[in-house]
C-alpha cells in the first residue's frame, strides 16, 4: 500500500525497513526520519520529516501503522 509522506512522495509500505524519531531540543522540533529500499535492494534511502510538536508527529506515526498493518 502507498503512503504519502509528502506531496509528491511516496513510498510503499513494504519497502519502509525501519522508523527513527528523535527530539532536536535545540530546535524543539521533532524528526522522524524513515529508512526504506528505493527499486534497488542493494542501497537504501532516508526521509526526514520534521514536526513542530509531539502530536504532529504521533499522529503521522499512527497513520503510519495503521497502513503497515
Amino acid at each position: 500500500m502507498l503512503l504519502k509522506v509528502d506531496d509528491g512522495f511516496y513510498l510503499n509500505t513494504q519497502h519502509i525497513i525501519a522508523v527513527h524519531v528523535s527530539k532536536d531540543s535545540s530546535r524543539g522540533v521533532f524528526e522522524v526520519q524513515l529508512e526504506y529500499t528505493p527499486n534497488s535492494v542493494q542501497k537504501s534511502g532516508e526521509y526526514t520529516k520534521v514536526f513542530s510538536s509531539q502530536i504532529e508527529a504521533e499522529m503521522f506515526l499512527n497513520q503510519l501503522n495503521q497502513k503497515i498493518h
